[in-house]
């Protein structure tokens, strides 16, 4: 008895490690490309404005990036008023007014989220509404 249960053990452990068999570095990285990963909230370096997109074969300039900018904040209806991205070297600069924090915030996302991006510098003005009028 003590036998048979020993075998099944066995089996079913060989079974379950024989899939954990890992293949050569070389061929894994070949075959499973991963993405780049960083610390949270960090954004992965992207490619210079100037230098060719990798998986496109184009050239990501500071205007297309400030247009990617400017469409996605115009996509949100909190955050398309008021709000102005400059662009240089794919260093954006948002200046401007926003209702709250939050939608300040929410604009500083959208700007790291577009593709050539290098660093955002957040110079916009939270005007909330005083309780005393």
């Amino acid at each position: 008895m003590w036998f048979l249960l020993g075998s099944v053990i066995s089996m079913a452990t060989l079974a379950f490690c024989g899939g954990c068999v890992s293949q050569p570095a070389e061929k894994s990285a070949q075959t499973n490309p991963q993405p780049a990963m960083g610390p949270i909230g960090e954004p992965q370096p992207q490619p210079s404005p100037a230098s060719p997109d990798a998986s496109s074969g184009t050239v990501t300039s500071d205007e297309s990036i400030g247009s990617e900018i400017r469409r996605r904040l115009n996509a949100d209806p909190a955050t398309a008023v008021g709000i102005v991205a400059v662009v240089e070297d794919g260093n954006v600069t948002l200046r401007g007014e926003a209702p709250s924090l939050a939608v300040s915030w929410r604009a500083e996302g959208t700007a790291h989220g577009v593709k050539g991006v290098k660093s955002v510098v957040n110079q916009i003005i939270v005007n909330t509404p005083s309780a005393t009028q």
